[in-house]
């Protein structure tokens, strides 16, 4: 072999040894040893809400025919609502109130002694409301019972006092309720009934 093919043959081996380091290097340096690994996702999702039906408003709650025999009544503060039993303890309604602030509304077995279809609050007269059926008397010595939602007469007419029925206490003690349901009860709750007023179900 001639001296310049033989130079030629070197180099070329040369080469191919130099390619061969450079690959390696590339190989080492890409290794996935050597790459920074994201750390392990450790949240969690929040629970998904799931959204609650909207409470059915008070003026579109159906009252039994209008003439039925209450025979029992149960109040209960902690869902302010108020059920209405026949003698043979069968639900006939379950009705939306708004009971006494800071626990104005007593608790215990009472029995209707009275009723007005029209009346006052005793300390500030031009608060009226329609459709009281009483049943027990409050810790100020004012009777107590059920009735319709409380109005001022002005110029421009009635104006009703805010009642959260079926959400929260507003009352000085009795049972709010809307008229058109007081008047059920009133119609229908008679003389001697038991309304029983209760904290809670539980």
């Amino acid at each position: 072999m001639s001296s310049r093919i033989r130079t030629a043959a070197i180099a070329l081996v040369t080469a191919g040894a130099v390619l061969a380091s450079g690959a390696a290097l590339v190989r080492a340096s890409t290794d996935d040893s050597t790459t920074t690994l994201a750390p392990p996702d450790t949240t969690i999702d929040a629970p998904t809400t799931l959204s609650q039906p909207a409470p059915v408003k008070p003026s579109r709650i159906k009252l039994p025919r209008r003439k039925v025999s209450i025979a029992f009544a149960r109040v209960v503060l902690d869902e302010q609502q108020a059920y209405f039993y026949n003698s043979n303890r069968k639900l006939i309604a379950k009705l939306p109130v708004s009971t006494g602030l800071d626990s104005t509304t007593p608790v215990g077995r009472f029995k209707v002694f009275s009723r007005s279809a029209q009346t006052f609050y005793l300390p500030r007269p031009q608060e009226k409301m329609k459709f009281m059926t009483r049943f027990t008397v409050g810790r100020e010595g004012g009777n107590i019972g059920f009735h319709g939602i409380p109005y001022v007469v002005t110029k421009k007419g009635n104006v009703r006092f805010p009642t959260p029925l079926g959400i929260a206490p507003s009352s000085h003690g009795c049972i709010r309720m809307l008229d058109s349901h007081a008047q059920w009860v009133f119609e229908n709750l008679p003389q001697g009934a038991t309304v029983s007023v209760v904290e809670s179900r539980r």
